[in-house]
């Protein structure tokens, strides 16, 4: 006897959510290379012309671009099954950034705790915390802007 199993019966097992995070886990890598991307053109090309913390503005309004649109990519591709999903996928990516810019920005770059604290000082013109908060938030918005009307 053959046991047949028909694939969206696999993906019901678990609510799908094996699934979600094969995809969503290591999609933040490719928001990691996009955020590399950034700061390379960024320090390479358009601070020396406009200076340090505009540089740093422009670059942090790209990449909140980028990041949405790269979000839009990925939830066209693999769509979060619900809210609730979107906002745990959200928090792994921003716990996942701020290790990743502390981590390796201090242990690896030799950057003080200071100087890498210095780029959330919003009264210096800092405004570098908006890139956590949207990477947080970026998943559920994206979802519920992509939902169904009856979803909404």
């Amino acid at each position: 006897m053959t046991l047949r199993v028909r694939e969206h019966q696999v993906r019901e097992v678990g609510g799908g959510r094996a699934h979600v995070w094969r995809v969503w886990g290591p999609a933040w890598l490719g928001m990691l290379g996009l955020a590399f991307a950034n700061g390379t053109a960024r320090a390479v090309g358009y601070q020396p012309l406009v200076g340090e913390t505009a540089a740093r503005q422009i670059a942090t309004g790209t990449l909140l671009g980028l990041l949405g649109g790269y979000v839009w990519v990925v939830h066209r591709r693999a769509p979060l099954p619900d809210t609730a999903t979107a906002v745990k996928v959200g928090g792994v990516w921003a716990l996942l950034t701020l290790g990743f810019e502390f981590g390796f920005g201090h242990y690896v770059m030799g950057t003080s705790w200071a100087e890498l604290l210095a780029d959330y000082d919003v009264s210096r013109g800092r405004i570098w915390v908006l890139v956590p908060i949207a990477t947080a938030a970026a998943p559920a918005l994206v979802r519920a802007a992509q939902a169904p009307r009856t979803e909404r």
